[in-house]
């Protein structure tokens, strides 16, 4: 009884978190609409943009969970805070400075020319689950984090490479599955097997969303782990 108790806290305060933060911000920006896997030749999110260093800056947020789990949540809102303001500065900065070259190897052409909200839904994402790992089960949070930072990281990089596209969607087969097998392996050190259900639904949700999926990927999977944990009883 205390076990359930514990855990319906749990999915009450992602509810409440979702309902206070999370449908505003997707009324903001059209989830219904958006929430379609659209055909590559229609849509123009779907252009072939190689920026791989963007996608390595992108994998590098694995390292905060880790951060979190070894020296303490601290440290690692510490490295997130870092991460904002170099972020914020470069934005300050980018309307005079928007043709230097590391603004082409990090920046979308249609990030150059307005605020990059892909990069800051991310950071916010990471700072949203950190905050929720003192009441949410920790392990869970931090492996939600993992599918965003290598699932979604990873699965561009091997899809360019990929030849089998998904029904109705610019993503492949082999991105989706390297997402879904990396971040699978890695959550495991955080939540055992229960991992996979996160990386399967995170991955999932980031084929089904075609804009500002950093802030949706990370609390399907959230939910979803936690949910499978009351549902199967599953101690982590």
């Amino acid at each position: 009884m205390i076990y359930f108790s514990h855990i319906s806290s749990e999915i009450a305060i992602c509810s409440i978190m979702y309902g206070c933060i999370g449908f505003p911000i997707a009324k903001y920006i059209h989830l219904p609409a958006r929430f379609q896997m659209m055909a590559a030749h229609n849509n123009p999110l779907c252009v072939n943009e190689s920026l791989p260093l963007r996608k390595i800056v992108h994998m590098s947020g694995v390292a905060v969970p880790f951060i979190a789990d070894i020296y303490g949540r601290e440290y690692a809102a510490l490295a997130l805070a870092s991460a904002t303001l170099i972020f914020l500065i470069m934005e300050v900065i980018k309307p005079a400075e928007k043709k230097w070259y590391v603004y082409g190897l990090l920046w979308r052409n249609r990030e150059k020319e307005v605020f990059a909200l892909d990069p800051f839904f991310y950071i916010l994402s990471f700072f949203v689950l950190l905050g929720l790992s003192y009441f949410v089960n920790e392990g869970i949070c931090y492996a939600s984090m993992v599918v965003l930072a290598l699932g979604d990281g990873v699965a561009p990089l091997i899809g360019h490479l990929g030849k089998l596209k998904l029904p109705g969607s610019c993503k492949t087969v082999e991105g989706t599955t390297g997402g879904i097998i990396l971040s699978s392996i890695v959550g495991f050190y955080f939540v055992g097997a229960l991992a996979v259900v996160g990386s399967v639904v995170g991955m999932v949700t980031e084929c089904s969303i075609s804009r500002h999926d950093n802030l949706f990927i990370p609390f399907a999977a959230l939910v979803a782990m936690l949910l499978v944990r009351v549902f199967f009883k599953i101690n982590v």
